[in-house]
C-alpha cells in the first residue's frame, strides 16, 4: 500500500480540486460534508465552501478526503 500512497500524494499533490462533468462532481481534499439532500450538497474546503444544486443528487463514492457526487448537475458555486 506504500507504493499507491506515495503514487496517490504525487498525482494529487495540489490543496484540493474539483472536477465537474455533465453528470458527477468529483471533489478532492474536502474537510467536511455540511448538507446533503437529493437537490443540494454543501462542502466545506480549506478556502471555501461548495455549494452543488441539481436533481437526483447522491454521494456514489465516499473515501477520507474525497467525494464522487451523482445526478443531474444545475449548479456548482464556489462560496467564499
Amino acid at each position: 500500500m506504500k507504493l499507491i500512497d506515495n503514487i496517490r500524494s504525487f498525482l494529487y499533490d495540489k490543496d484540493y480540486f474539483v472536477n465537474i462533468f455533465e453528470n458527477y462532481v468529483h471533489v478532492f481534499n474536502y474537510l467536511n460534508l455540511f448538507h446533503f439532500s437529493n437537490t443540494e450538497i454543501t462542502l466545506k474546503l480549506e478556502k471555501f465552501t461548495l455549494k452543488i444544486k441539481g436533481a437526483n443528487l447522491s454521494i456514489s463514492k465516499m473515501m477520507e478526503k474525497e467525494i464522487l457526487i451523482e445526478g443531474i448537475i444545475e449548479n456548482v458555486e464556489f462560496i467564499r
